[in-house]
């Protein structure tokens, strides 16, 4: 029998880009139709490390991690 080709993805749970990712991975061995060949094995990965446990303001979240005033987010947004 051969082996399975195993696959570890790092990922957070919030991250988009991780969601994006996996589900490009997810059609690739679809389409080929390797399903039976693939083993995935979840690592998690914290992005930000310092989130206090009940959330943060996103405009607070941006403006401490962009520089972004309130004040231009707003001006960005009604772009």
């Amino acid at each position: 029998m051969k082996e399975k080709l195993k696959i570890d993805i790092v990922s957070d749970v919030v991250c988009p880009w991780c969601t994006i990712g996996y589900k490009r991975l997810e059609k690739a061995i679809l389409e080929l139709g390797i399903q039976d060949q693939v083993e995935i094995e979840w690592q998690p990965f914290e992005l930000n490390q310092n989130m206090p446990a009940e959330g943060q303001n996103v405009q607070e979240h941006i403006a401490e991690k962009y520089g972004a005033t309130l004040e231009q987010q707003k001006h960005h947004n009604n772009k």
